[in-house]
């Protein structure tokens, strides 16, 4: 006669359960690293293209700041990020 291989049951214990339970309610959530407004500028590039009349402007506004082109690009997205005025 063949003698059949059973897995023991586990018990459930309440305690185990409830101190397991504990544990992972009192887990830390990983917070979003803090990103460094002047770190290295390596993370993504993009290449945007201008017509006539935009790229006129953008020259126009970087005589009057005394800014390069990328400068000037970077300040406007972190203006119009700080005052809200993207959402």
């Amino acid at each position: 006669m063949v003698k059949r291989r059973e897995r023991p049951v586990p018990t459930a214990d309440a305690d185990k359960i409830e101190a397991f339970a504990a544990m992972a309610e009192n887990t830390p959530t990983p917070h979003e690293p803090s990103l460094s407004k002047d770190a290295k500028r390596d993370y993504k590039a993009i290449r945007v293209p201008f017509n006539e009349f935009e790229f006129t402007q953008l020259e126009s506004l970087c005589e009057k700041t005394q800014r390069s082109k990328l400068n000037m690009i970077r300040h406007a997205l972190s203006f119009y990020a700080e005052n809200g005025l993207g959402e």
